[in-house]
């Protein structure tokens, strides 16, 4: 009877290993920021009176995911949840005062993954989902404000980061590098203390290591 049952969860496993499998990855983000800040009647009238600056940008993500083997491992597809920390920062220099100000944010990253794996090597992966900031930091003339989630709830109409994402690297056993491209919707947030809407998107560009447990 145990030769019987040990037969059965060996073919078992050998049957679940040729449809895919588990994996669970760790992953860092550092890229730069190029944000857009205008508001809604800069828009109207195709006008910019912010001058945007590059900012640094982090995030700490895990991905469980399914792997599905194609041809022998020649081609293997990957989906999986993106859940973690992310840093977003959006600076510009105002044109009229000179001044710096600067929105920072610390979001909870919450997206689903897809992933293509070619020859056991060269991989692109595309991403798309929701950052949803926790706390920040309102920076401007050397002052900082601090702002927790009910300020930004107070200060912000509509607090969630939609964004999409894509990758292109290589991925050998255990560990992955990539170069990535993200981009926050430009409709994400209208500052609620004015009159006149301000919106926020950016464009981030950055390396991504990842480590994985199979």
């Amino acid at each position: 009877m145990k030769k019987i049952i040990l037969l059965i969860i060996l073919t078992s496993s050998a049957v679940f290993a040729d449809i895919g499998f588990f994996s669970f990855g760790y992953l860092l983000n550092f890229g730069g920021s190029l944000p857009s800040y205008y508001t809604v009647s800069e828009e109207i009238l195709h006008k910019n009176i912010n001058k945007t600056e590059s900012s640094f940008e982090i995030g700490f993500l895990v991905q469980p995911s399914y792997n599905f083997i194609f041809n022998n491992r020649l081609f293997i597809l990957g989906l999986g949840i993106d859940f973690g920390y992310y840093r977003d920062t959006y600076s510009f220099i105002n044109n009229n005062d000179r001044k710096k100000y600067t929105h920072v944010f610390d979001s909870l990253n919450i997206g689903l993954y897809a992933e293509a794996l070619f020859y056991n090597i060269f991989m692109i992966g595309f991403g798309s989902g929701i950052k949803i900031p926790l706390g920040g930091s309102y920076r401007y003339d050397n002052i900082i404000e601090m702002l927790n989630y009910n300020r930004l709830k107070d200060r912000f109409n509509n607090i969630l980061i939609p964004y999409i994402k894509l990758l292109i690297g290589i991925k050998r056993g255990s560990v992955s590098i990539n170069f990535y491209v993200n981009y926050d919707f430009p409709f994400i947030m209208d500052i609620s203390s004015y009159d006149n809407s301000i919106k926020l998107s950016s464009i981030d560009l950055g390396v991504q290591i990842g480590f994985y447990i199979y």
